[in-house]
């Protein structure tokens, strides 16, 4: 499972990369190109890559709407490592 949540992870943070000129994005969306089905284990396994990118100051949740948008660091990151 823990490998699962890091290929979430990256799925995330990739797809969140590529629209961090946007508008912060839904969890629908995020889902979506996660390519994570409406299934409850995979909503476990986006909750926890959710939270672990939260914790690690990778992403931001809005207070208001609760979407999510992409930080400064993790866009060094992905540059680094994911592309």
């Amino acid at each position: 499972m823990n490998d699962k949540i890091k290929e979430t992870e990256d799925n995330i943070l990739r797809y969140l990369y590529e629209n961090r000129l946007k508008s912060p994005q839904s969890l629908a969306k995020i889902r979506y190109a996660a390519n994570l089905e409406e299934d409850r284990a995979f909503k476990k396994i986006l909750k926890a890559s959710l939270e672990s990118l939260i914790s690690k100051n990778f992403i931001k949740k809005q207070e208001n709407r609760g979407n999510y948008k992409i930080e400064d660091e993790a866009v060094e990151y992905v540059e680094k490592i994911l592309l």
